[in-house]
C-alpha cells in the first residue's frame, strides 16, 4: 500500500531553522507525503519545534540525551514500519518534484532486489552537484590520507572521494552520503540498524560496509536531486567535528581491521596527522584552526583508553 511505502526520519542538532525548511520543502512538494515523518531532536537548546503539521504525520521524539546520528536514526526508524526508511540530515532541502520522483521510482519495478541502499544526487549552494560519493576505507589508503597525500598527488593516492565517476548517470557504488540515505527495512533489521558506537561519522560506512558484506548493492540514483548546504550545526563545533572523525576512524578500523591496525591508526592520528594538521593552520595563518586542533585532539587523548576498550 502506498502508506507503507516510505518513512522519513530526520535527526537535527541544534539546527531549527534548517529543519523547517527541510520540512517545509517536504510539505511543498508536488504530492502528499505518504507516511510517516519522524524528527528526533537531539539538540541541546530548550527550544520546542513547532511545524506546520498540514499533510503531514509528523512525530518529534526529544531522547533524554543527545544519541549522536546512528542512535537518533535507530531511535526514529523505531516508530515507523514503512518498507523503506529514508534518513535525512536537516540541511537537505527537496525540490518540488523530488519526493514525486522518489515515490514513484520506489514503486516501480527498476529497483534491483539486491539494493539496500540508495542515494541521490546532492547539489550545492554552488549550484554544482556534489561528487561526494566514497570508496570504502582501506587501511592501505589511511595513512597518505592523514597527510593529505590523496589531495597533493591524486594520480598516486587514491582518494576517499570518487571524482571521476559520472555523476550524471546512476551507478552501483560503494557508499553514498549519509545526508540522504534510504535503507530497505529489511535490510535495516538484518543488520540490527546503525552501530551506536561511532557517535558522529562513520556510522554510514559502516552501515555500507556491513550491508556490502551481506550481499546487498548501494545505489546512486543520478535522475533524483536534493540541495545539500553542508556542515550545518557542525560549522560552530569545529573542534568537536573532528574529534568524532579522528575516534570513529579508529572505531572503524578496531572493527573491520582488529585492534593492532587500530593502534596503528591511532599513532599515525598522533604522530603524523597532529603535526601536518597543525602545519596547515600555520601556513594558513589561522588561529582559530590551530586552536581547534589542539582541542580536539587533546578530547582524542583524554577519551583513549574508553576507545580501546571498546
Amino acid at each position: 500500500m502506498m502508506d507503507q511505502i516510505l518513512d522519513i526520519v530526520i535527526v537535527n542538532w541544534n539546527s531549527p531553522i534548517l529543519l523547517e525548511s527541510c520540512i517545509a520543502s517536504i510539505q511543498r512538494s508536488n504530492i502528499i507525503f505518504p507516511g510517516k515523518l519522524i524528527v528526533v531532536d537531539n539538540s541541546d537548546e530548550k527550544k520546542s519545534l513547532d511545524f506546520n503539521h498540514s499533510h503531514q504525520i509528523i512525530e518529534c521524539i526529544k531522547p533524554d540525551k543527545n544519541l549522536g546520528f546512528g542512535g537518533g536514526c535507530n531511535l526514529g526508524a523505531a516508530q515507523g514500519q514503512a518498507e523503506f526508511i529514508l534518513f535525512l540530515n536537516p540541511d537537505i532541502y527537496f525540490y518540488p518534484a523530488t519526493l514525486q520522483k522518489l515515490i514513484a521510482f520506489l514503486t516501480s519495478k527498476r529497483l534491483p532486489e539486491n539494493v539496500g541502499i540508495v542515494g541521490v544526487q546532492l547539489i550545492g549552494q554552488d549550484g554544482l552537484v556534489q561528487k561526494n560519493v566514497a570508496r570504502f576505507p582501506r587501511f592501505a589508503h589511511l595513512f597518505p590520507r592523514m597527510l593529505a597525500l590523496d589531495r597533493a598527488f591524486p594520480h598516486i593516492f587514491p582518494s576517499h572521494y570518487d571524482k571521476t565517476m559520472p555523476y550524471d548517470q546512476n551507478h552501483i557504488v560503494d557508499q553514498v552520503p549519509g545526508a540522504f540515505f534510504l535503507v530497505r527495512r529489511t535490510l535495516f533489521q538484518q543488520l540490527g540498524g546503525f552501530d551506536e558506537r561511532f557517535f558522529m561519522y562513520y556510522e554510514d560506512v559502516d552501515f555500507s560496509y556491513r550491508a556490502s558484506l551481506s550481499g546487498w548493492k548501494t545505489l546512486y540514483l543520478a535522475e533524483i536531486a536534493v540541495a545539500h548546504q553542508g556542515g550545518g550545526a557542525t560549522e560552530s563545533i569545529i573542534d568537536k567535528r573532528l574529534f568524532y572523525v579522528l575516534r570513529s576512524r579508529v572505531l572503524y578500523t578496531k572493527k573491520h581491521y582488529g585492534y593492532i591496525k587500530s593502534v596503528l591508526v591511532m599513532l599515525g592520528i598522533l604522530l603524523l596527522e597532529f603535526w601536518a594538521r597543525c602545519l596547515r593552520a600555520i601556513i594558513h595563518g589561522s588561529k582559530s584552526e590551530l586552536y581547534a586542533t589542539i582541542k580536539a585532539y587533546a578530547m582524542f587523548l583524554h577519551g583513549l583508553p574508553e576507545l580501546l576498550r571498546r
